[in-house]
């Protein structure tokens, strides 16, 4: 007996979400727990040179310096992580197109 009822059309697939940038950057900067701490740690330094840097006068400006240099490094390791990701994608994505 032949099968009148037409097939059902598949449904398109939908593309997995992409996680938000700005939960992105937020899951960078404080996992792990020492990079929490670290980025607290940088932000309690700028202050204290900053504060440090102002009552004296803004004369040695080598605190000014100083304090940002936590921070940039906290940076330097978050864009280290994200070159990483980004690579291991490409790598993902080029092993599915052979």
């Amino acid at each position: 007996m032949p099968e009148t009822t037409p097939a059902n059309a598949p449904e398109p697939a939908t593309p997995p979400k992409q996680p938000s940038l700005v939960k992105t950057r937020i899951r960078q900067l404080t996992t792990p727990w020492w990079r929490l701490v670290w980025l607290i740690g940088g932000l309690v330094w700028a202050v204290v040179f900053n504060v440090i840097y102002v009552t004296t006068g803004g004369t040695e400006e080598w605190w000014g310096v100083a304090s940002v240099i936590p921070i940039a490094l906290l940076l330097v390791d978050v864009l280290r992580i994200e070159r990483m990701e980004r690579t291991a994608e490409q790598k993902r994505k080029a092993k599915l197109k052979l």
